[in-house]
């Protein structure tokens, strides 16, 4: 069974199996989108991805949660000027708060599914969920684990969880003895975080509660969007490790009065990107898209297979050689794959099923169905979910069986999958059938999420510009600024059809790119 590091425990632990028909649940921390997701940031989006791949490919249904932070962090850490950094972002942009959100959050969509991650079951956004954040800190209030002061802020008081800091394996002593700078002065203790802020005069974002006008601290939105869309307790809570503390340690304290202790059984946290031995990120100013990478001649499938030869539990370094070094790697395996011809239509080897990724509307809204999560009709079957890791489908040799048993085995120690990836180039070269060889390989593809399956796929016809598209985009546009998210989906898959797919930017502008055709679309 799938076991994984769990923070918390410093052990590693197996997944826990659900009850015959539920799924196992997950809550990932997702992006601010205030700006552009980097792969830094795609990184650690692909753990929950290779988790929630390892469990269907064991039979199990998963349902995932990815939440959108569509306001800025909404704390009380200070950013730049003070400001929260989606209001720095319309200033600097002269947008609204609500048009950055949208551009970026389709942009972030787009970004992951080029990345081939599996499209959340629900995708909450802050601004959507500030009445359960309300509620969770007047309870907190109500019961003594919080306290209002006369400026009008709510802080969570530390010293009424025993159990705060076993997360990060922090102390309040330390805590407190590293608050040298400048701490809010109405804190009781330096230790002590914010649930809710006052608003400051002329705030944008702000909304009304009990204590006056304000807006809730960061930590409170992941604790009453997981409550809200997984219940009291849930089995894996996912992020970079920069969210270890405070961010999940905080969550812990605020929800573990209300839930009866940490809400999440295991907690799951990715190694940082290093590029110049510096974390990517941001504010560094080190970091790149996705997109920018077929700039370079590179796939982003490459930027894949790179993070797939490290654990996601260690740092990864980032530069173009090892880039380049990925890409020759997943073309070697292209190439052999290839030359073992395509599979049978029909028999014991015919290819198995392909659990397609797809990719999700521009702003996903509700909670979606099936293994796929929130993937726009695109085609691809359904997958139904088989423990394929157990039973394989296919009449295995001894020595086919033993490497699936290596595969297996790889991904079930914590992600090993740099040990998998091996496992897939051993069984390439290996001394069987080209049936049995190719039905292995695109069989564990499943859980690689390389789109092995598109080596044998044709060529399709060139892209045809057609003179509609002009008017098709300007029809886009408008349904995009009313906020007719399911007519501008449609016009999407539209052009798409034409062989071109719209890229949102930031600016307002739309950008028509080619498909491309080795990715079928």
């Amino acid at each position: 069974m799938l076991q994984l590091a769990d923070t918390l425990t410093r052990t590693v632990r197996p997944v826990r199996i659900p009850e015959p028909g539920q799924p196992v649940t997950m809550y990932s921390c997702g992006p601010t989108v205030y700006r552009y997701a980097h792969v830094g940031n795609l990184r650690t989006f692909l753990m929950p991805d290779l988790i929630r791949r390892a469990l269907l490919y064991h039979g199990m249904a998963v349902r995932q949660v990815q939440n959108i932070t569509d306001v800025g962090h909404l704390r009380d850490e200070r950013f730049d000027r003070g400001d929260d950094p989606m209001l720095v972002a319309a200033g600097l942009e002269d947008k609204t708060p609500g048009q950055i959100a949208d551009a970026y959050e389709a942009a972030f969509h787009a970004d992951a599914a080029v990345m081939n991650l599996l499209p959340a079951h629900v995708y909450p956004r802050a601004t959507e969920h500030i009445p359960e954040m309300l509620a969770l800190a007047e309870r907190l209030e109500d019961l003594g684990h919080a306290y209002r002061t006369e400026a009008g802020n709510v802080y969570f008081a530390v010293s009424t969880w025993p159990g705060y800091g076993r997360l990060s394996g922090n102390t309040l002593d330390a805590l407190r003895a590293g608050h040298r700078g400048e701490v809010e002065g109405d804190k009781r203790d330096p230790a002590d975080f914010a649930l809710w802020k006052a608003a400051g005069e002329g705030r944008l974002l702000k909304w009304p509660s009990r204590w006056g006008d304000g807006f809730p601290g960061w930590h409170l939105e992941c604790s009453a969007m997981a409550m809200r869309h997984l219940g009291d307790r849930f089995d894996i809570h996912t992020g970079g490790e920069d969210n270890v503390f405070p961010h999940h340690e905080d969550e812990i304290a605020q929800s573990g009065p209300i839930v009866g202790g940490p809400p999440a059984d295991l907690w799951i946290h990715g190694a940082f990107l290093m590029t110049s031995g510096r974390k990517m990120a941001k504010s560094a100013g080190n970091f790149q898209r996705v997109t920018e990478l077929a700039d370079d001649g590179i796939e982003a499938l490459a930027f894949r297979y790179l993070c797939l030869t490290a654990r996601y539990s260690r740092r990864l370094d980032y530069s173009e050689e090892s880039l380049a070094a990925a890409a020759t790697a997943l073309t070697a395996l292209r190439s052999r794959l290839r030359a073992l011809g395509p599979a049978a239509d029909n028999g014991p080897w015919a290819a198995p099923a392909v659990l397609a990724a797809g990719r999700a509307a521009d702003r996903p809204t509700g909670s979606a169905a099936g293994v796929r999560g929130h993937a726009l009709p695109d085609g691809q079957a359904e997958p139904v979910v088989v423990d394929r890791a157990g039973s394989p489908a296919a009449p295995l040799s001894p020595a086919g069986r033993e490497l699936h048993e290596r595969f297996v085995a790889a991904i079930d120690d914590d992600l090993d999958m740099p040990t998998a990836v091996a496992t897939i180039h051993a069984t390439l070269r290996a001394d069987l059938p080209a049936d049995e060889r190719r039905w292995l390989v695109l069989d564990a593809d499943a859980v690689l999420g390389l789109d092995l399956h598109r080596v044998w796929q044709p060529q399709p016809p060139a892209a045809v510009f057609e003179p509609r598209v002009d008017a098709l985009l300007a029809e886009r546009a408008q349904a995009r600024a009313g906020r007719d998210w399911e007519r501008a989906d449609e016009i999407r898959e539209r052009l798409r059809a034409l062989g071109m797919e719209p890229v949102d930017l930031a600016d307002g502008t739309t950008e028509l790119r080619l498909i491309d055709p080795s990715k079928g679309g």
